[in-house]
């Protein structure tokens, strides 16, 4: 309901639009996303059709009717989110919240076109829009998701963003790599170990440390590197471009707490993975036969847990 004053004359306009409910959850802060497709929101052609969701509008008078479609005249974009610092309210607050979905979001009129923001990274603030029973922008899309000050950082799928880029191009970590591929790991890992302790390496270059500290049967050395990562994946703290790094640093944790005879914390780790096996099938199958876990086979916390992923990877997901 909106009153209107008008020398002294109230006119009382009644809107049909539902009222709405309060959300229990709602997702805001930063997140990088990785635009995958992009379409103008023609807002008359959008909400043509003869559906009683779209009769408020009709209802409203000319110069209010012309303000609300205005308000969706901004784009529509699919986009995978590369990273998120945002939060999800709620009971349990979640951060890094949407990290690696792919979503339907909005951006606001008047902000950049598709033809900027199509095939690129872009950081933007999300804030999600209460949408139990309102029509304000973008519900009616489908989305509750709005994007506000985006900007690019550069090509979707790359390293756009990510504040150690430059790694790629460090003489010594080139270096470094070379090594590994010769299985020099004692040189490699003095190289990797400098650019670790100035704080230089990347999630990938942590996790060649890592392993390369395993291969020379030094998991000891490996276990606080491994212990970082994991950390970082609890709070979803990293790249999308980086999850492939993660997945094999969280297995290669388990990996090593087996070698060190720690059964119930290498079982910790694996059972993350039965969270979602289809995901995780290639961790869990392997958890099954790798000789880093002959250490612990007998234990009854693997052995139990083996019991439990056989029973997943046997369910339909």
């Amino acid at each position: 309901m909106k009153i209107i004053g008008s020398l002294g004359v109230l006119v009382l306009i009644l809107i049909s639009q539902p009222l709405r409910a309060a959300c229990a959850s709602l997702v805001r802060g930063q997140v990088m996303l990785d635009i995958q497709s992009c379409s103008n929101v023609q807002p008359e052609q959008a909400f043509a059709a003869q559906e009683p969701k779209y009769n408020f509008i009709r209802d409203l008078p000319p110069p209010q009717r012309k303000a609300f479609l205005d308000s969706y005249r901004g784009l529509s974009v699919r986009a995978k989110v590369a990273k998120s610092f945002a939060v999800r309210s709620g009971l349990s607050p979640e951060q890094g919240a949407l990290s690696g979905e792919m979503i339907q979001a909005f951006i606001p009129p008047q902000v950049l076109s598709c033809g900027a923001v199509y095939g690129k990274r872009v950081q933007a603030i999300m804030d999600e829009v209460c949408c139990e029973g309102g029509g304000e922008a973008p519900c009616l899309l489908g989305t509750s998701y709005t994007l506000k000050k985006p900007t690019v950082l550069g090509s979707a799928n790359t390293k756009a963003g990510h504040s150690d880029s430059h790694l790629s191009m460090n003489p010594e970590y080139k270096q470094a790599q070379k090594l590994l591929v010769q299985r020099d790991y004692k040189k490699a890992t003095v190289l990797l170990e400098k650019l670790n302790q100035n704080q230089q390496l990347d999630v990938q270059g942590k996790f060649l440390l890592a392993a390369a500290y395993r291969d020379m049967d030094k998991c000891p050395l490996a276990l606080p590197i491994l212990e970082t990562l994991y950390q970082k994946f609890e709070k979803s703290d990293y790249w999308t471009d980086d999850e492939p790094y993660i997945r094999r640093a969280n297995f290669l944790y388990a990996r090593c707490l087996s070698m060190l005879e720690k059964a119930g914390e290498a079982v910790m780790i694996l059972q993350g993975f039965l969270v979602e096996p289809k995901k995780y099938r290639k961790e869990i199958t392997e958890s099954f036969s790798h000789p880093d876990f002959g250490y612990i086979k007998t234990a009854k916390p693997y052995m139990e847990y083996r019991e439990a992923a056989s029973r997943a990877l046997a369910e339909r997901h």
